[in-house]
């Protein structure tokens, strides 16, 4: 029974097309792009992270300094002193 919607049904699909050589690898595109924007806006985005969390101003100072310059801000309290939280750069 022939399939008249799919004449080329009988024919093998064609392999598909290879991704060029300067395709973007997936692994760069899932890494965080915090850091390359600037230490600043890593500072910006730890500081705010640490602030919802129920740190106070300078301990979310403190740990959105060490975010910034290494990229990972230790262990530190957090949720009013339940918790303990940690912010890094995923690798």
């Amino acid at each position: 029974m022939s399939d008249h919607l799919h004449p080329d049904a009988s024919r093998t699909a064609a392999p598909p097309p290879a991704a060029p050589a300067d395709a973007m690898d997936l692994h760069d595109a899932e890494l965080d792009i915090t850091q390359a924007r600037g230490p600043f806006r890593a500072f910006r985005k730890a500081y705010g992270k640490a602030r919802d969390w129920h740190c106070s101003r300078g301990r979310a100072a403190v740990v959105a300094l060490r975010f910034a310059l290494t990229g990972d801000s230790g262990r530190f309290r957090s949720h009013g002193g339940w918790m303990v939280s940690r912010i890094y750069k995923p690798r």
